[in-house]
């Protein structure tokens, strides 16, 4: 028996709005696609089922659409690829343009609302590649995130041609290695007006020279995203300065031939309202300032940044975070370079002007075997979302006591607002006594005068119990003199504090609650 004709219902699809249009074909949109790209469209037109609801859409003649109801339909098509695809990849619009002249002309006469783009990756003859296709906005891809090979030697040829179209390159993505960072060190520098997105990450660390002027490009007025990896690029502050619509900007493991100054920075940085996202880390603290600048007259607002990492010398941090006014910020996470005196002055007043850094309840102290953390938040539950770390990069239990210690007193008052304290080693080779002295715990716990509650994991409660136990001995209820409830994870055996709970209970002051934990203090989720 022949199967019968679907009823033609091209008067009522005109009727149809792209919203009606794609409502109703939502959720058999790939099903759609699917036939496309076989290239089942002839003029019977298709049947869809949509396998949510169970129910056959009505038949449509595909090719009586009209052009908005179809541009919409593609348009969906790319959301979904980017929804569901890798941020950097460009969607595969090629296929749609040869199922027919008519959709090859639609996609074509809407280049922006499509966001069409050329590919170059590995493998791509680029140069007839962009002679054959209209001159659509290029994207260069040969590595640079995870996951993704670097380029070949055969490659290089291929990157050189792409970049010779500075004014189409939207994207550039490159893993450097020596022989293509010499070939792009040669080029000479030009504008990329339409750049937005620049991903430059080193293969060969500590054998790439200093580029004596800008990498690449003098000047992209669009760029969004920067993203720098073992790049020595000391003109870097100069660069940005013609980039006022960054969004993010990422320099990481920043090699110590690419320094450049913290007043530098902050002049460049300066004007950027849309910046949101800022990561600066060197790789090591070899590039030390000869001197200390006084903090500027004015300084630098940042208005959108929510964002702001960074790894480096103390020195450096006290010069950056004097120049700028982050009023939006809600995570910062400092890591620092061990030194023998930390003084950050200037930390402690951009923390206190910040004000979703400010009012922590919750204070956590983590001790590793390459370094020490404190993080102060909100309890879990609570609708603040600021988030603020410091860590230090120091190995002896002593020095990380100490150090956190010098920062924590440095900021008294932000830390005098804790109401929860948690400590927390992890369980590395156990320590002696003798390496780490009680004054050193003292110190830490001079700051903490609200602390209510203080949980210890059952590494680190000998150490905390025996500086306890010593303050006994002295005016103890100076040492977190509100304390209500002391929790040690761990034997009772191994964390006795039988003295300073005798010495803290004075006629007028209320019981002090010591327990004692077998469990694991991380099973209870007590560290964010």
């Amino acid at each position: 028996m022949s199967s019968q004709k679907p009823p033609n219902r091209t008067s009522r699809v005109l009727r149809l709005s792209p919203t009606r249009v794609i409502s109703r074909v939502n959720g058999t949109i790939s099903c759609l696609f699917s036939k496309i790209k076989k290239k089942q469209t002839d003029r019977h037109g298709s049947g869809l089922h949509d396998n949510d609801t169970g129910e056959d859409h009505e038949w449509v003649v595909i090719n009586s659409l009209p052009d908005d109801v179809l541009l919409e339909i593609f348009n969906h098509y790319r959301l979904l690829a980017v929804l569901y695809g890798p941020t950097d990849k460009v969607w595969e619009w090629h296929g749609l343009t040869h199922v027919c002249r008519r959709w090859r002309y639609l996609i074509f006469a809407s280049p922006r609302r499509l966001d069409l783009r050329l590919l170059c990756t590995h493998g791509t003859p680029v140069r007839r590649t962009l002679d054959c296709w209209p001159a659509l906005p290029v994207s260069i891809q040969y590595g640079g995130v995870v996951g993704r090979p670097p380029p070949a030697l055969k490659d290089e040829d291929n990157i050189i041609a792409a970049l010779e179209h500075p004014a189409r390159t939207y994207q550039i993505q490159l893993a450097l290695t020596k022989s293509l960072f010499d070939k792009l060190a040669a080029l000479k520098q030009r504008p990329f007006p339409a750049l937005e997105y620049f991903r430059l990450m080193s293969l060969d660390e500590g054998e790439l020279s200093a580029l004596s002027s800008t990498i690449l490009c003098e000047s992209a007025p669009r760029l969004r995203f920067l993203f720098l990896g073992g790049i020595p690029f000391p003109m870097l502050p100069k660069f940005l300065l013609s980039t006022k619509d960054l969004v993010v900007l990422q320099l990481l493991r920043i090699p110590s031939a690419g320094y450049f100054s913290p007043e530098s920075l902050v002049t460049s940085l300066s004007g950027m309202t849309q910046l949101e996202t800022l990561y600066i880390e060197f790789a090591s603290p070899s590039s030390r300032r000869n001197r200390r600048s006084l903090p500027p007259l004015r300084r630098a607002v940042l208005s959108s940044l929510t964002e702001f990492t960074f790894h480096g010398i103390s020195e450096y941090l006290e010069d950056v975070v004097a120049g700028i006014d982050t009023p939006a910020l809600d995570y910062f996470y400092v890591t620092l370079f061990n030194q023998l005196i930390f003084d950050v002055p200037q930390l402690h007043h951009f923390i206190s002007r910040t004000e979703k850094l400010r009012g922590f309840d919750k204070a956590t102290l983590k001790s590793f075997e390459n370094g020490v953390s404190i993080a102060i938040s909100q309890p879990v539950g609570t609708d603040t979302s600021g988030y603020l770390t410091l860590w230090i990069a120091c190995k002896p239990l002593d020095w990380q006591v100490s150090s956190i210690a010098e920062i924590c007193n440095q900021s008294s008052t932000l830390f005098s607002r804790v109401e929860e304290l948690n400590i927390h080693g992890d369980d590395r080779q156990p320590a002696r006594q003798e390496e780490i002295g009680i004054p050193e715990w003292l110190e830490f716990f001079r700051p903490f005068t609200a602390v209510r509650s203080l949980d210890v994991s059952e590494y680190l409660g000998p150490f905390v119990a025996h500086a306890l136990e010593d303050a006994s001995d002295g005016p103890v209820m100076e040492v977190l003199p509100a304390l209500r409830l002391l929790r040690f994870w761990g034997s009772q055996k191994s964390a006795p504090v039988e003295k300073f709970v005798t010495a803290r209970q004075l006629p007028d002051q209320p019981t002090l609650d010591v327990r004692y934990e077998n469990l694991p203090l991380w099973q209870f989720g007590r560290f964010r």
